[in-house]
């Protein structure tokens, strides 16, 4: 299957967890595409990035989707990136597309929920099928990853600060969205 990978990262953390899904289905077999987006200050570098992340988008069968949190949201460059995405949502291009999130926070209770729900709220005007990460396995019952919406992870304010507990809930979140993906086609 082809799948896309979609994130910004400010500290790193995001950055690790996309890393560790891409890892992961690499090594099932799968063509991984990944996209980290630019800063906002750097938007003059973010044309070619988002034209390859644009195309990648349209043509993956799944997408991950990550961001850190701002105050229950999406970070601006994922908000940024995904308003262009207008064109490919009116022709059709991101219905039926599975997509699922993951996302970082620097305290606990630092609106996880509420990011994973507002990106949840794009795909569902796109038609996408999204895949919670759901309480369905042992992985999603560890003190660091019971959020069922999505992969979340607290970064504690600390760069390059994601345990292996979150590492290992990326993989559970990628043989997950694969296995339902692979189930419908």
């Amino acid at each position: 299957m082809k799948i896309a990978i979609i994130y910004h990262s400010f500290t790193g953390n995001v950055h690790q967890l996309a890393r560790a899904g891409a890892d992961h289905a690499e090594a099932l077999g799968h063509d991984v595409a990944v996209h980290r987006l630019c800063e906002i200050d750097e938007l003059d570098r973010a044309t070619e990035i988002h034209k390859v992340a644009l195309a990648d988008l349209a043509d993956a069968d799944i997408v991950l989707w990550g961001t850190p949190g701002r105050y229950g949201s999406m970070s601006a460059p994922m908000k940024y990136f995904i308003d262009q995405t207008l064109d490919l949502h009116m022709a059709g291009q991101l219905a039926n597309k599975f997509m699922t999130t993951f996302v970082s926070t620097a305290t606990n209770h630092g609106g996880q929920e509420s990011t994973v729900l507002s990106l949840n709220n794009v795909f569902y005007h796109w038609g996408a099928v999204i895949v919670p990460a759901g309480v369905t396995r042992p992985e999603q019952l560890t003190p660091l990853n019971q959020n069922p919406y999505g992969i979340s992870s607290v970064s504690g304010r600390q760069p390059d600060n994601v345990p292996e507990e979150n590492r290992v809930a990326m993989r559970y979140l990628v043989d997950r969205i694969v296995s339902i993906a692979g189930g419908t086609r």
